[in-house]
């Protein structure tokens, strides 16, 4: 190794340890109050942070102001870029952990649920079946849907009355109350 390459990597390896020494203690513990209840991964970020300051010697040497609040900015910056990616991950789930799925673990009685109802909007007719399509499945006001199908609000309001006692009906046959649905 060269005398000069030799030289340079002390000097970047001094930067760091100058960053360090002055800043970590501070920068962690701001980092601590972001993620209080995971302290290891506030070590990684003021790792990270002292990181991309001895990437960035020659643009952070050229500020006139100190490194600590550039230190401070990415290492939220940083907090908030795992924090984002931590919930956009999905969970992955083997064979034996459908008990920790959030929810109930029988998807079958939701199947059946879906059916039955299925099967009692089917019974409608299909005025009746647009007004409540539009006023609770596209969550329209009675206004907006009565605009959308082209009637008075006084029409979409009875179609929406008489179609959920026909649904309500078609249920109560299949031998579902309004309170499990």
């Amino acid at each position: 190794m060269s005398q000069s390459t030799d030289d340079r990597t002390r000097a970047d390896g001094d930067f760091a340890a100058a960053v360090y020494d002055q800043h970590a203690t501070a920068l962690l513990r701001y980092v601590r109050g972001l993620l209080p209840n995971d302290p290891h991964r506030a070590e990684d970020v003021v790792q990270e942070c002292v990181l991309r300051a001895w990437r960035n010697e020659t643009a952070l040497a050229a500020q006139r102001n100190s490194v600590r609040p550039w230190l401070f900015r990415v290492a939220r910056n940083l907090v908030v870029d795992w924090s984002r990616r931590d919930r956009v991950r999905p969970l992955t789930f083997g064979d034996d952990d459908f008990d920790l799925l959030p929810g109930p673990a029988d998807f079958a009685d939701q199947v059946v649920r879906r059916c039955v109802v299925d099967q009692a909007l089917s019974g409608l007719t299909p005025t009746h079946h647009q007004a409540l399509r539009q006023v609770y499945h596209l969550d329209r006001t009675r206004q907006r849907a009565a605009t959308a199908i082209g009637v008075p609000v006084g029409t979409v309001k009875s179609r929406v009355h008489h179609a959920t006692i026909a649904v309500a009906e078609a249920l109560a046959g299949c031998g579902v109350t309004a309170a499990e649905w």
